[in-house]
């Protein structure tokens, strides 16, 4: 049975011709080719796919970014307000506290010294507030943006709860009237969140 075998196998070798030993070469060649050509066009496909996924990550992140204030353009009331004038901390709101500087600085007691050390204050205060209405309108209408829904499904967890410390203390900084949030604060946030989203 075992010699029979090798028989019909023998004679079917033996009636290949030699055209078509190159035909069957030829064909396990092309099936070779086109193996690997569509195991390139799948890599090329899912590297295509994994940029594209970047890119649109790339993208979110500009706008979380854009949507901030710039690092060099931060700035708080502690920059300017101290202690001494019992402003910081307190119960008195941000838009306020021009007017608490203009009577001190009219205060009948008040030194000229005294005077321009207000006065300079209340300029301060005033670019202060400038910066802050133009910056929280920013953020306001970026938040209240349809787009800011996508953006929050589709970056990282640790993207958005940066982003919102940031906000959170921005806010804080210009409304609460609890601990002093400085300029450094902010700065270290915006920091984090841009370390995060390098990750």
């Amino acid at each position: 049975m075992i010699r029979e075998d090798e028989m019909i196998i023998s004679n079917f070798f033996d009636s290949i011709t030699p055209d078509g030993w190159i035909s069957f070469a030829g064909s396990i060649i092309g099936a070779f080719f086109t193996l690997v050509s569509v195991i390139i066009v799948i890599l090329i496909e899912r590297k295509h796919n994994i940029q594209n996924i970047k890119n649109s990550k790339r993208i979110y992140h500009n706008r979380l970014l854009e949507s901030l204030p710039s690092i060099d353009q931060l700035c708080s009331q502690a920059d300017y307000l101290n202690d001494e004038d019992g402003l910081l901390g307190g119960f008195t709101s941000s838009e306020s506290r021009v007017n608490i500087l203009v009577n001190k600085m009219n205060d009948d007691l008040c030194t000229d010294e005294r005077r321009a050390h207000f006065k300079y204050k209340i300029e301060r205060h005033k670019e202060y507030l400038k910066y802050w209405e133009k910056a929280n309108i920013k953020i306001e209408e970026f938040m209240n943006d349809g787009y800011f829904n996508v953006i929050k499904s589709e970056c990282d967890g640790a993207v958005i709860a940066a982003y919102y410390d940031f906000i959170v203390a921005f806010h804080n900084e210009h409304n609460y009237c609890g601990p002093v949030i400085t300029t450094d604060d902010l700065r270290n946030l915006l920091v984090k969140l841009v370390e995060e989203i390098h990750r």
